[in-house]
């Protein structure tokens, strides 16, 4: 049961400073909106191009051109940030002395740094200020600890074979620092399998031969140091999907194992080393490295992940762009369930996405996919990607239910923290039907979307007079609220007597992470 004072906050990744959100101006990708130009025949099952008016086009522009930033690729010797247990982790280069990069540093600082005076804002809050804080760069001197990572060329055992594979040697340190902090040991053993990883890109980036390359890695281990020997080209893998850009596409292979990842974790813990392996990332989503799922969990690491709103048969994009400026736009019904009493997390809470973590070097609308045939048994988007099915008998090609990437957004709580790939899926109820596992949801429908509006903005009112919601992302004119608190516009009855639904949705509590996405989407939207 999660603790009754946590707090939540999130990073929407967008390109404008509003409503109290902190949008860094690099993060966000060009997201590809279905709707205009692609007229969707759901009975037939495909796609066809057909010519759309130029209103319509310049509406979506407009749209995309909101959401969208510049997304060049930033270097890992950058200044960076990420987030593990109570630490904001600075990282930063450095070099040998002639201005070439041969190791990197990662500085941990407490959270509480970021506390502010008569500040009530839990941990979720202080880690989202301390991530946007430690990616400006700059020197800091209160770090708790230190982990120091150097990589250098190393001998051959025959260097006059021209065979003989290249060597580079890794060595990571525990530097302490002059603050008195008890950083847990197996947190910065962990930490540093990450930094072996980041060396292991940079030595790759710098490879010239077509030989095999040998890592001698010296790195510290539960009790003591350790020495370990393996080769880039288990580490570096999947060459696509393990690179930086695999938060943003590259090619997955489903069956890859990461057999080095493994290998740098099996000294810790064999038993998690078996483990599904995901990705810890920095402040723009980016990999850093590799880890057992387990570790994540345990230490709060910063990982990728997606969420999805599952629409009924009408696209929510095709509802929201219209010809008409001044018709009204009726959204689909959106799906919502009520997980299980028995859930050891937020039991009989309800949630309006669909949401998974993403596995090493998978792809963002992979893990989507899967998600949603896993939970709710809507497999179409995962045929597509598996099959790449076509026509054979015409140039349209079998629809893909599934968007691609509309943006991203951290979501950081006391317990989770994750940068949040965003996706629609459009269910044609004539093709298939939503069906989930019994033991983790106890109810689900579809629902009309202002009353998923509603019900999750008093689901956020009741968290807020409780003082566990911390309001920075809820304005009162972003609530749809009158300056005396009253609803403006979507009132209770209002909706209880346009629909005839006969479950309490005004009393509905949400997933709060699902709540901070909710959120994130309706900014996107706006």
């Amino acid at each position: 049961m999660m603790p009754a004072n946590f707090r939540f906050t999130l990073l929407l990744l967008m390109p404008c400073l509003n409503n109290g959100f902190i949008f860094p101006s690099t993060s966000l990708q060009l997201p590809t909106i279905p709707g205009p130009g692609r007229v969707v025949s759901h009975h037939h099952n495909i796609l066809t191009a057909k010519s759309t008016t130029s209103a319509i086009n310049n509406k979506r522009n407009i749209m995309m051109m909101n959401a969208a930033a510049s997304s060049s690729s930033s270097s890992s010797l950058m200044p960076q940030s990420s987030l593990a247990s109570s630490y904001a982790v600075r990282i930063y280069p450095s070099n040998n002395g002639d201005d070439e990069c041969n190791g990197l540093k990662w500085e941990l600082h407490s959270l509480n740094q970021w506390a502010l005076p008569n500040d009530n804002e839990g941990e979720g809050t202080l880690a989202l200020r301390a991530l946007s804080d430690c990616a400006q760069g700059g020197d800091r001197t209160d770090a708790a600890f230190t982990l120091s990572c150097e990589w250098n060329p190393s001998d051959s055992d025959n260097p006059s074979d021209p065979n003989c594979v290249d060597a580079w040697s890794i060595h990571v340190s525990v530097v302490s620092s002059i603050k008195e902090e008890d950083v847990p040991h197996e947190l910065l053993c962990v930490l540093s399998r990450i930094m072996v990883q980041s060396a292991a890109s940079e030595i790759a980036s710098k490879q010239i031969t077509d030989r095999e390359t040998l890592l001698r890695i010296t790195l510290p281990l539960l009790e003591g140091e350790g020495c370990q020997q393996l080769l880039l080209s288990d580490i570096i893998f999947p060459t696509e999907g393990k690179s930086s850009s695999s938060a943003n596409g590259g090619d997955y292979d489903p069956n890859s194992t990461g057999v080095g990842v493994r290998q740098l974790f099996t000294p810790l813990n064999s038993q998690y080393a078996n483990m599904e392996i995901v990705d810890m990332v920095n402040n723009e989503g980016r990999v850093l490295g590799s880890l057992p799922r387990p570790y994540v969990h345990t230490w709060n690491i910063l990982h990728r992940g997606i969420g999805m709103i599952v629409s009924k048969d009408v696209d929510i994009f095709e509802a929201l762009i219209d010809e008409d400026d001044n018709a009204e736009k009726t959204m689909p019904e959106v799906y919502v369930h009520q997980r299980t009493s028995t859930k050891r997390i937020f039991p009989s809470l309800y949630d309006m996405f669909v949401g998974g973590v993403s596995s090493s070097g998978e792809d963002a609308k992979w893990t989507a996919a899967r998600e949603v045939a896993e939970e709710l048994g809507l497999t179409r988007a995962l045929n597509v990607l598996e099959n790449n099915q076509k026509d054979v008998n015409s140039e349209a090609v079998i629809v893909n239910p599934l968007s691609d990437k509309l943006f991203q957004c951290t979501v950081c709580t006391s317990y989770n923290r994750c940068v949040v790939s965003m996706f629609t899926y459009c269910c044609d109820t004539a093709l298939e039907s939503i069906t989930w596992q019994e033991e983790e949801v106890a109810w689900g429908d579809y629902v009309p979307y202002d009353i998923v509006q509603l019900a999750g903005d008093m689901s956020i009112d009741r968290l807020m007079e409780k003082g566990i919601w911390p309001g920075s992302s809820c304005k009162d004119d972003d609530c749809g609220k009158d300056v005396d608190g009253a609803k403006s516009e979507l009132t209770i009855e209002k909706l209880k007597t346009k629909y005839d639904k006969d479950y309490s949705w005004d009393t509905w509590d949400f997933v709060p992470d699902g709540l901070l996405v909710w959120e994130a989407w309706k900014a996107f939207l706006s």
